[in-house]
């Protein structure tokens, strides 16, 4: 899983990554001054974590989301002005994007567009990736045009067909995972790499003085966006200053400004859904109990292959418990003594909280 976290510049963005280096990132650092940081963070999960208790593994390892920190998006990039044709084109690597827009006043950081107002700075960005993605299509129906011309059809009629459409969708400014399209379509959408079609979290960074407050811009934000955009909000600030804390100092700071505990990991769980992923475990017994990502509504087969390909090729059955039913059970025996403990076929539909078994043969 890959997320991208794009922004204009003295959005927080820097702040966030190193947010995320703290939360137990490996840090890539920096290629050249025009690549991108790299963060591999930890999901967190009490799930895992109450598994670990039960289990009690050598090792305990947790499902991971790498982000990307692009470098900051400014007018233009869209058409390509400065070095932008070259950061889109990084970010077309991410499979999701998570925008960070400025909603702190700072007089002693000016803002690039002069006024706050996030609303604004996320149809800026939007209408920046429009370009780009409408430069994307144009140049590819131009050449599927020229091989029509000469006599090559095969698949390009109805990739010109599908094509055309972005078009038309992305001249009347709309965003790519808003058109609707079958589920044959989407696949092949996905090879264009267009940046309008990437699930989107749209990351307030408000100041201090609008915590525990209705915030309008959210609400704004909200009522505005499609489908695939999740809105959320955090003061960096706050969450920065929290995790130089000690566990302890950090629940009274967060007790003293009203603030529920794990703001920032909800943030990383909200970027794990907007993938629609689901997690299910492994490690009853084992020298490991581990965390692993899947696609919602996928196969028990396709889990094994998660696993090992080995797994996929020779399966027989999965053995399968929900972590709700071993929560409510209290241990894996009295699961099996209240019939929870199911074997399942390859052709299984996972459920998020699966705890399983492969067994295979090869």
């Amino acid at each position: 899983m890959r997320i991208g976290i794009i922004g204009l510049p003295a959005t927080g963005k820097t702040t966030l990554f190193n947010l995320l280096c703290e939360a137990g990132g490996s840090h890539a650092g920096h290629q050249s001054a025009k690549e991108p940081n790299v963060a591999v963070v930890k999901v967190p999960d009490p799930r895992l974590e109450h598994l670990a208790t039960l289990f009690k593994p050598k090792k305990l390892t947790h499902a991971t989301i790498e982000f990307i920190d692009f470098v900051a998006l400014t007018r233009g990039a869209g058409k390509g002005e400065g070095l932008g044709s070259h950061y889109l084109s990084q970010m077309r690597q991410a499979d999701a994007l998570l925008h960070v827009l400025r909603d702190f006043e700072d007089p002693g950081v000016a803002h690039v567009e002069n006024t706050l107002d996030p609303v604004r700075d996320a149809a800026l960005v939007n209408t920046e990736f429009l370009l780009a993605d409408l430069d994307t299509v144009e140049r590819r129906i131009g050449r599927l045009e020229l091989d029509l011309k000469k006599g090559k059809k095969d698949e390009a009629v109805r990739e010109l067909d599908l094509l055309r459409r972005c078009h038309a969708w992305l001249t009347e400014e709309k965003s790519i995972r808003d058109l609707p399209v079958s589920a044959e379509e989407e696949k092949l959408l996905r090879g264009f790499t267009l940046l309008t079609a990437r699930p989107l979290l749209l990351l307030l960074n408000v100041g201090e003085q609008k915590l525990g407050q209705p915030n309008r811009a959210a609400e704004r934000l909200k009522a505005t966006v499609g489908k695939d955009v999740a809105v959320s909000q955090l003061c960096l600030k706050v969450e920065w200053e929290v995790c130089q804390l000690s566990p302890e100092d950090a629940e009274v700071f967060r007790n003293d400004l009203g603030l529920k505990a794990g703001g920032f990991a909800e943030v990383l769980r909200a970027c794990f859904d907007l993938l629609g992923l689901m997690t299910f475990y492994t490690g009853e017994g084992g020298e490991e109990t581990r965390a692993w990502t899947i696609a919602r509504g996928a196969t028990a087969l396709k889990a094994a292959g998660t696993i090992h390909s080995d797994l996929e090729r020779g399966f027989i059955r999965a053995e399968v418990v929900n972590f709700a039913d071993l929560d409510a059970c209290g241990s894996m025996a009295a699961v099996r003594k209240k019939g929870l403990h199911r074997v399942e076929g390859k052709e299984y539909r996972m459920n998020d909280g699966d705890i399983v078994l492969i067994r295979f043969n090869v």
